[in-house]
């Protein structure tokens, strides 16, 4: 869900930059700024998601494991009881109808809730001077606090999974409305552009379906340092849909990215001390990252 999703903020993210190429390009008559907004708030309702996902599965987590260890002591309580009352007709004949057959969560709690209430009801064992006591560690108290421990866990999911839905809800709704606008905008840029003009070239060279294999090795065309203090590259990666631009300095020890999930495939930079320049180029889509590309060196003045 989430890889068509960040497609479909990539597609968004080209027709932005078409549209900032050219400023006779707006679909929908939206501005660049109200396009940025959509974008912006695509990438928060992900978030959004994605938090909500990660409180469901720790949710999930924390059920799951409050119910293996309510229904394990189920089991082992319900044996113990049966063999210490077994002397005590009556008791042994209602606890014969305690459940036992507990398929769900909210069957684990009945469980545990009945046999907690049969607990606080059942005379002392016989021959014992005090209350049945499973084991050392294992009296009323403790079982009960397994019981408290589910029927919190089980509230918490149930709140956790409302807040996932509703966040599933807003993903697909965000979703919906980038799938509209990058169809209109496409559909009325053609209509706009005759073929053979630079508008149409761009407007037809935006992605339509995500990258069915990872990106090739990078490979820097052009770099050069155009003016003092500048550096400019000319990169491409067949099925690379943005890239990743990697730069050491003169005295620098290690490579830093200074250009992060960029789309367009030139770069430039001002600003440089003199010296000499190491660029690679890194190739990315919905599939992973490619190769880097070989190390350019562009020697500025």
């Amino acid at each position: 869900m989430l890889d068509e999703y960040d497609f479909h903020i990539l597609e968004t993210r080209y027709v932005r930059e078409a549209m900032n190429d050219f400023a006779n390009y707006r679909p929908d008559d939206l501005t660049v700024a109200l396009v940025d907004a959509i974008i912006a708030s695509a990438k928060t309702t992900r978030t959004d998601f994605l938090n909500a996902k990660t409180d469901f599965d720790l949710a999930m987590g924390g059920r799951n494991s409050a119910v293996t260890n309510l229904h394990d002591a189920c089991v082992s309580v319900f044996g113990i009881m049966k063999t210490r009352f077994r002397k005590d007709i009556v008791s042994s004949e209602v606890i014969a109808k305690l459940p036992v057959d507990d398929r769900t969560p909210a069957d684990t709690l009945r469980r545990g809730q009945s046999t907690s209430i049969l607990w606080g009801k059942l005379p002392n064992p016989p021959g014992s001077l005090t209350a049945f006591k499973a084991w050392d560690t294992m009296d009323k108290a403790a079982f009960d606090a397994l019981v408290t421990a589910l029927d919190t866990k089980l509230d918490t999911f149930t709140n956790e999974t409302d807040d996932y839905e509703e966040a599933q809800g807003n993903l697909h709704k965000k979703d919906g409305e980038m799938v509209d606008f990058i169809s209109a905008a496409l559909a009325q840029g053609r209509h706009q552009f005759a073929e053979g003009t630079p508008q149409r070239d761009v407007i037809d060279h935006i992605p339509t379906a995500p990258s069915t294999q990872a990106p090739a090795k990078a490979v820097i065309a052009v770099a050069t340092s155009p003016a003092p203090g500048a550096a400019h590259l000319e990169f491409s990666a067949n099925h690379a849909t943005s890239y990743d631009v990697l730069h050491k300095g003169p005295a620098d020890a290690d490579f830093a990215v200074v250009a992060d999930d960029i789309i367009q495939t030139i770069y430039n930079t001002t600003g440089l001390v003199a010296g000499a320049h190491e660029y690679k180029v890194v190739g990315r889509n919905s599939r992973g990252t490619g190769p880097e590309s070989d190390v350019s060196v562009v020697t500025v003045a």
